[in-house]
């Protein structure tokens, strides 16, 4: 038992150190290919294994080691150079440290699993996007892309070299998008994707603007435990340098959020920016710094986070890397106070498709009236792409 203010570490047992082992010796000898089935259509999927050992302190819920199995399979048709078709599915076994997790604003593991998988945003189960995609060419150094269908935002906006996916890069979703206000996914929308190539205002850079508008539902979230239906609207415009990516990102929803008091709804409103940046040839960096306005319920108002990516270079192994990120939130009017999540992760190339991650994360999180929930998070992750 801790003395005095000392925390002890426990490492898992050996027992349950040898369960991720087993689990991922299981996908890793797949056969790894990618389908061009002709010049306009191309197959591929991803599977990936996570295994996530969380040990909890300042909670009930006792230490847990928890794994999941997920496919994505994506379908793209191209059938001239302008137009483009793409369907994604996707399927899971297991939810990892999703459903017993301690931590009630972030998740130790971002991507789609099971339980999400199903009913999703209550219309259908399994379909992620599937959406149409024309390019319009108003110069030698300017297109204009409209995208309509199943889109997910993500896939638009809040985007950022090193922190921006859980497959590869971090796990905890506070390093994949910016959790303060998460841009919605798998549903109707509409995207418009403006790029001007030339050098315009800065040199040897070119401008990008993103807009999205998507019609979706916030499950269980309005009056009376409720559905609501909203739209939601983003605009980012970006700035995209040889050696960094710098973004500044709107995003506003229709008021069908509930307000503190659980007595009315109210719309949400945020403002964000995120960098990356090569700063040598094998060091990089980002951050990202929001704030959304507090009218409705919300856990936060204003998120730091930073971190650096190293290049496998520097130890002889170029597509090796490693990540190390901090994120800080705070503000907010629910009965969360602060949150702080600190992550490193090692990816290992182990062939041309195939990769090996292990990953530590450290969470606390504390309420407005009483100390949270914290401890260290140990994880496994070994993806295959088809």
């Amino acid at each position: 038992m801790p003395i005095s203010n000392t925390t002890v570490v426990r490492f898992p047992d050996i027992e349950t150190r040898m369960v991720p082992f087993a689990f991922l010796a299981a996908i890793l000898p797949f056969s790894v290919q990618a389908y061009d089935v002709s010049d306009d259509w191309f197959v591929g999927a991803t599977t990936t294994g996570v295994v996530q050992q969380g040990e909890f302190s300042g909670t009930d819920i006792d230490d847990t080691a928890r794994a999941t199995l997920v496919t994505d399979i994506g379908i793209n048709y191209q059938p001239t150079d302008r137009d483009e078709f793409d369907l994604v599915v996707s399927f899971a076994f297991g939810d990892s440290l999703s459903k017993v997790s301690p931590y009630a604003t972030h998740t130790p593991y971002a991507d789609d699993l099971a339980d999400a998988l199903e009913d999703i945003n209550g219309r259908r189960d399994y379909l992620l996007t599937a959406w149409y995609r024309r390019t319009f060419a108003l110069g030698e150094d300017i297109s204009l892309a409209l995208t309509g269908g199943i889109i997910d935002s993500t896939g638009y906006i809040d985007d950022n070299a090193f922190a921006n996916d859980e497959v590869s890069q971090f796990m905890n979703d506070a390093f994949v998008n910016d959790t303060l206000m998460k841009p919605p996914s798998y549903d109707a929308g509409i995207v418009a994707e403006l790029d001007i190539a030339d050098n315009w205002l800065v040199e040897d850079a070119s401008w990008s603007v993103r807009s999205v508008w998507m019609n979706t539902k916030n499950v269980g979230g309005g009056l009376d435990g409720g559905d609501e239906t909203y739209n939601y609207y983003a605009t980012q415009l970006g700035l995209h340098t040889q050696t960094g990516n710098y973004r500044l990102l709107a995003q506003y929803t229709t008021d069908e959020f509930l307000d503190p008091e659980e007595e009315d709804t109210e719309e949400l409103m945020y403002f964000g920016f995120s960098a990356d940046k090569k700063i040598t040839d094998i060091i990089g960096v980002f951050s990202r710094v929001s704030w959304q306005d507090n009218d409705a319920a919300i856990a936060h108002d204003t998120l730091y986070s930073g971190g650096f990516n190293i290049d496998g270079s520097l130890w002889g192994r170029a597509d090796d890397e490693i990540g190390i990120a901090y994120a800080h939130l705070d503000g907010g009017n629910t009965e969360i106070d602060r949150t702080d999540i600190t992550e490193g992760y090692v990816k290992f190339q182990l062939t041309k498709s195939t990769d090996l991650t292990l990953d530590l994360q450290y969470m606390d999180e504390d309420a407005t009236d009483a100390d949270g929930p914290y401890g260290f998070i140990y994880g496994i992750r070994a993806s295959a792409y088809f």
